[in-house]
C-alpha cells in the first residue's frame, strides 16, 4: 500500500479529486491521472488486498465469489460462458495497471487478467491471459466483443503455465493498449472507442466454468 493510503485508499482518493474539482481548478470530466501535480511514472493507487476495507466489491452468489482473502483478492465465476469483475471507481485515462495473478482452480483455457477504461459491462478493454499459454487484448463495446490485433488468442512461452504465478501488465496511452506479461511485451495495437474509464480486475470461463483466479501487489501508474 501507498504510505498513509492504507486505511482507506478508495475514499482518500475520491477526497482528493472532490477537492480538486469543488476547488475550481479541474475541468468537468477530469480523469485523475491529469491532475497538475501527477508526473509520468507517478503511483496512483496501489493495494495489496492486506485491508479488506478498501473498497473492492464482496460477492458471493450462485453466480460469483468476489472478496478479500488471505492471498489477495479472490474472484471465482461459476458458469461456464461468464465472466466477473471488480474495477477501482477512479476515473482514469492514459495509466499502466499491474498486478500479480495465480489461478487456483478451474479449466486451463479460462481467461484472466486487468480492465482498463471501464465504462459499463458493455463497453470496456480487457488484457487476457489464460493458464495454458494464451493472450489477447479484447473491446467489448455495446455488448459486442472483439478481439484487438489477431483473429485468435496467441500462444506464449512467457506465460507461465498450469497454477504458477503470472504477472501482468496493462498499458492505455491515448489510443496504443499495450499487454506485458512477465516483463516480456506479447502486444501492442491500436484502437480508440474508449479514451477514458475505471481499471480493474476480470476472470472469464469458457465451456466448463467454475474459474477461480487470486489477484495480489495490484497498482496503477500514470503515463
Amino acid at each position: 500500500m501507498i504510505e498513509g493510503m492504507k486505511p482507506k485508499p478508495f475514499l482518500l482518493i475520491l477526497c482528493l479529486l472532490a477537492a480538486v474539482v469543488l476547488s475550481g481548478c479541474a475541468p468537468s470530466g477530469l480523469s485523475f491521472d491529469e491532475l497538475p501535480w501527477l508526473q509520468p511514472g507517478d503511483v496512483i493507487f496501489q493495494d495489496d488486498f492486506s485491508d479488506p476495507s478498501t473498497g473492492w466489491e464482496k460477492a458471493n452468489s450462485p453466480y460469483e465469489l468476489k472478496g478479500y482473502s488471505q492471498d489477495g483478492y479472490l474472484i471465482s465465476v461459476k458458469l461456464p460462458n461468464s465472466r466477473a469483475w471488480s474495477v477501482a471507481d477512479l476515473p482514469l485515462s492514459d495509466t499502466e495497471i499491474r498486478v500479480q495473478t495465480q489461478k487456483i482452480s478451474g479449466s486451463e483455457d479460462a481467461n484472466f487478467g486487468l480492465i482498463c477504461r471501464f465504462k459499463n459491462k458493455d463497453n470496456f478493454y480487457s488484457f487476457l491471459i489464460s493458464s495454458d499459454g494464451y493472450y489477447g487484448i479484447m473491446k467489448v463495446e455495446n455488448g459486442v466483443e472483439t478481439l484487438l490485433g489477431s483473429d485468435q488468442f496467441t500462444f506464449s512461452e512467457q506465460i507461465h503455465r498450469g497454477d504458477a504465478a503470472n504477472e501482468i501488465i496493462a498499458t492505455c496511452i491515448g489510443n496504443e493498449l499495450s499487454l506485458n506479461v512477465n516483463g516480456d511485451l506479447l502486444l501492442t495495437v491500436n484502437d480508440d472507442s474508449f479514451t477514458s474509464g475505471k481499471a480493474g480486475m476480470i476472470v472469464e470461463t469458457r465451456a466448463e466454468g467454475d474459474a477461480a483466479v487470486v489477484f495480489s501487489d495490484f497498482v496503477i501508474i500514470k503515463r
